[in-house]
């Protein structure tokens, strides 16, 4: 028999005892990981939601903009009203004739020949990754022939699996090519036996918006009974004027910009507005956004979708000259939501306003359970939010969020897409990133967190320069005793409650703002950032801070004006902006006329009349 000496146990003894406290400690690392990640994607998704409000800003702005017509020149009241209005058939097609479009010698990229064929979508897949640009032509020639098949479609893709055997989703792209081109390469390209459908949001915010769509629509022409398309919030003209797709096709396309803009705005009109999937066990319902109480799908199976130019803009009345009427209202409502409503965070039961879009919705689970039961789906699958995984469930598995473009504004986020078969319960996901780092670089605890954290602070120290003078004044205002201190939860309760976003702040001041004995120094939250435009720190602050909170609405506005996309408008044009701006604040319809000369005369550097807005923001 074996007997094991003391001294040996006590060095066994000594192993396990240093085992268990290096496991405990990477635990602990990785409980700590987690609780961090969990933070930083709640300040994601917040920041995100917050730079969507602008869309509620510009859709008040169009209220405004019937009431204060008036005081606006007749040429900016009809730029401002343009992307709202649809486009007359015969002047689109005359002004987008790829017949009257000539291809020059030196060009070197594909040609798309009518009919296209599926060697020509390799080819534009071969050019893509070569960063190579599509001629003008070309792309007229895909969106007309995408434009005149879409117009036959009705307003819901009826999609049956007993054919098709299975189908392929895919959430919003936002013009990432690497992750459409993974996906094809993963699951093949699309063809009459491989069928994809694409849920919206083709455009905005990555650099190939333009090189997706014409991807997507491409296959779409090749196979429209088993390539489908549903519309996004961001197949919006008002939309893309602010997140990147106009700017894109004016750096890509600056000779034909103005028509291609014109085309893609119709384009999208005509996009199908969900799709319903039999799979053989049960039946699906595919929307971009979601629901609400009010949706009546057999109203929207019947409205005149082109209608919809851009849901920021309500549509005019059928009534010519006169408001919309409370069906037409009704029916404009049911559009948003479809677009831009979400499951709710807080896993309230009924429907409420989307607090934090202020476009669509918030849906709780029982009205999700009162839907799909009176329509006969068994699910909602959505896109429209990122998702950390790429994908997330809510209402008790009732409804699926697939999002695929990953590392989403710069984002640690994975991408997904489903696979569903024909005669399965459930769908197959796949979630992938495509991180542009080393993927054999071991990465420390605190580069994985960096990672994702240095775009979203960036983006949360934009919102505190915009409010820094009044932050400035609440904080003045609580500190009572003149101390240059305020309690922690103090300091927490001012941020949120003038930044608007429900962060946890208390837990993240040290990022912000320094402290000591006596409490947080509120000074410290401000005075280490200045606003990014040394013309105006000494002199037009006041000015430069009016103007920085409201950026994304003066940005979206310029563009609407700026109808040629030279970069400049008028001062009197500009004028006009402000006054839309500044019209019906505090209540009143009176304009500072005064303050607006004074913004102008600041912003026109060059005193030659013109208001360049990039060198100003």
């Amino acid at each position: 028999m074996y007997h094991q000496s003391s001294s040996s146990s006590s060095s066994s003894s000594s192993f396990g005892y240093a085992a268990i406290k290096i496991q405990g400690a990477f635990r602990y690392h990785q409980a700590r990981l987690k609780l961090t990640n969990e933070a930083t994607w709640k300040i994601h998704e917040k920041l995100e939601y917050s730079n969507e409000q602008t869309e509620a800003k510009l859709r008040d702005m169009f209220e405004k903009l019937l009431k204060a017509s008036d005081i606006l020149s007749p040429s900016v009241t009809k730029l401002l009203q343009k992307p709202g209005l649809l486009l007359e058939e015969k002047e689109l097609l005359k002004l987008t004739n790829p017949d009257d479009i000539q291809v020059e010698a030196n060009y070197r990229g594909p040609h798309i020949e009518s009919p296209i064929k599926r060697s020509a979508f390799i080819d534009l897949i071969e050019a893509f990754q070569k960063v190579e640009i599509l001629h003008e032509k070309y792309v007229y020639v895909i969106l007309h022939q995408a434009r005149v098949i879409l117009k036959t479609l009705p307003n819901v893709n009826h999609i049956n699996l007993s054919n098709l055997h299975h189908i392929y989703i895919i959430g919003d792209l936002h013009g990432q090519l690497p992750d459409l081109l993974h996906i094809f390469n993963v699951n093949g390209l699309p063809a009459t036996d491989n069928p994809y459908i694409f849920n919206g949001d083709f455009v905005d915010r990555g650099p190939n918006s333009i090189e997706i769509i014409l991807l997507i629509l491409t296959a779409f022409i090749l196979y429209p009974s088993s390539v489908f398309l549903n519309r996004g919030n961001h197949e919006d003209i008002m939309i893309t004027a602010r997140y990147g797709f106009q700017e894109e096709i004016n750096k890509k396309y600056p000779k034909c910009k103005t028509q291609l803009i014109d085309l893609f705005k119709d384009v999208f009109s005509w996009l199908p507005i969900y799709s319903c999937v039999d799979t053989g066990k049960s039946n699906l319902m595919i929307v971009h956004g979601g629901i609400s109480n009010r949706i009546n799908l057999k109203q929207i199976n019947s409205l005149v979708r082109n209608r919809y130019i851009s849901i920021i803009i309500p549509p005019k009345s059928k009534n010519i000259g006169e408001r919309l009427t409370k069906d037409e209202q009704d029916e404009y409502l049911q559009m948003a939501d479809l677009l831009w409503s979400d499951p709710d965070p807080q896993n309230r039961s009924g429907c409420r306003n989307n607090d934090d879009r202020y476009m669509g919705c918030f849906f709780g689970s029982d009205i999700t359970e009162e839907f799909l039961r009176k329509n006969h789906f068994s699910m909602i699958i959505r896109s429209h939010q990122v998702k950390e995984k790429g994908y997330d469930f809510d209402h008790n598995r009732k409804v699926l969020t697939i999002f695929s473009a990953s590392n989403y504004c710069e984002g640690s986020n994975c991408g997904a897409f489903a696979r569903w078969d024909y005669m399965i319960d459930e769908p197959q996901i796949t979630s992938y990133t495509l991180q542009d780092i080393n993927l054999n670089e071991k990465l420390n605890f605190n580069k994985q967190v960096t990672l994702f954290e240095d775009p979203v602070y960036q983006t949360l120290m934009k919102k505190i320069v915009g409010k820094k003078s009044l932050l400035k004044k609440e904080f003045e205002k609580a500190d009572k005793n003149r101390t240059n201190h305020l309690s922690p939860t103090v300091w927490s309760d001012i941020m949120k409650n003038v930044l608007q976003i429900d962060l946890p702040w208390l837990t993240l001041r040290s990022k912000f703002v320094k402290e000591d004995a006596q409490g947080v120094l509120y000074n410290t939250t401000i005075a280490d950032y200045a606003l990014d435009n040394t013309k105006f720190q000494k002199s037009q602050v006041g000015i430069m801070e009016d103007l920085y909170m409201w950026k994304d609405t003066l940005m979206t506005l310029f563009n609407l004006i700026d109808s040629d996309h030279s970069g400049f408008i008028s001062r009197n044009e500009f004028s006009d902006v402000l006054k839309l701006l500044f019209y019906g604040e505090n209540s009143n319809s009176d304009v500072n006329q005064a303050y607006i000369e004074e913004i102008i005369s600041a912003m026109d550097f060059d005193k030659d009349g013109k208001i360049d807005v990039n060198e100003f923001l």
